[in-house]
Parts: structure tokens; sequence; C-alpha cells
């Protein structure tokens, strides 16, 4: 299963929500990330590129090796897509839903890790930052069964979890 959204959409907190519910691993791209910095250090912005890339490639990884997992990230939806259906398992998109400029306020008012130095830009080259993602880059990947969550609000858990349980059931191959 893949949790899709924008930048501090709330996909970290779904996961960890689902992973509670499903008793499935999570898998999150950022906590992989912010392992090589606090392991390799993260001087720079190019740095953080380059150690974006190298967990993207780890989760790829993980994700291949798992029968199943929860991953969470911000995916290239160019490149993702393929990638994951490479993996060969049935996929589920649980995609996280909210306002750009939501998201935006979000992540301009977040704390996290210095390695991503998120105090590099300012809150209004974050915002138009925001702005000008394109459209196919603000909604889910396609990936088949994809599952919408508002996350301007508390999400239900229980009905989240239930509704994963019957696409997981949906897209298994059946013997």
């Amino acid at each position: 299963m893949v949790v899709s959204g924008l930048p501090a959409s709330g996909k970290t907190t779904v996961g960890t929500l689902l992973s509670q519910r499903l008793s499935l691993p999570l898998i999150d791209k950022d906590a992989v990330l912010e392992a090589l910095f606090d392991n390799l250090g993260c001087p720079d912005t190019q740095e953080r590129a380059r150690l974006s890339r190298a967990s993207d490639e780890v989760l790829y990884v993980l994700a291949a090796t798992s029968s199943a997992a929860i991953l969470v990230n911000w995916w290239d939806h160019a490149s993702a897509p393929a990638r994951l259906r490479d993996i060969g398992l049935p996929v589920v998109e649980v995609f996280c839903a909210c306002p750009t400029e939501t998201a935006a306020s979000r992540f301009v008012s977040r704390s996290r890790h210095p390695g991503h130095h998120d105090d590099t830009r300012s809150p209004r080259e974050v915002h138009e930052s925001f702005r000008r993602l394109p459209a196919r880059a603000r909604g889910p990947m396609g990936l088949g069964y994809v599952i919408r969550v508002d996350t301007t609000s508390a999400v239900d858990a229980d009905w989240l979890a239930a509704q994963v349980r019957a696409a997981l059931d949906a897209v298994a191959p059946h013997s």
C-alpha cells in the first residue's frame, strides 16, 4: 500500500494510523532520509537532494522485498507509478487530500530534521512553490485502486482501515 499526497498533507500521520490498525510495517521515506542525514551529514540543499534520491532507492528496494507494507513518500508522479508496478505486487493507493494552500501552511509551520534545510526558504517561497506544482503532482498517482482521504481534519482511522482492508481484498490475487 502506498500513501501519497502533497508534502505536509498528512501522509505520515495516515501511514502510522494504518500501520497500527492493520498491523503492517510502515516504511516512511523521511525516516530513511533522516537516518542518512544523521549518519552522513547534510551540509547543504544539494546534498539533501542527493540523499533524498538515495532514500527513494532504499524505499523501492524495501518495497520489493516486502510482501506487505505501508510505503509513505511524496512520490515522483513521472516515475513512481511504473516503478511501483514493476515490483509486481497489487497496490492500493491512499491519497491524502487537502487544499494546496493548507499543505503549504502546514509545511511552513512544521518543524523537521535540520537536514531538510527547510529554513533556506521563506514562507512566501514555500507557498509559491506549492502554487507552481503541476496539477498532476497535486493528485493521486492513479495506481489502480485509490482511496481518497480528506486530511483537512482528523481522520477516522477505523473507517479508513476498513476501506483499506476492502481494497486489499479486492486487489489480492485469488487462488
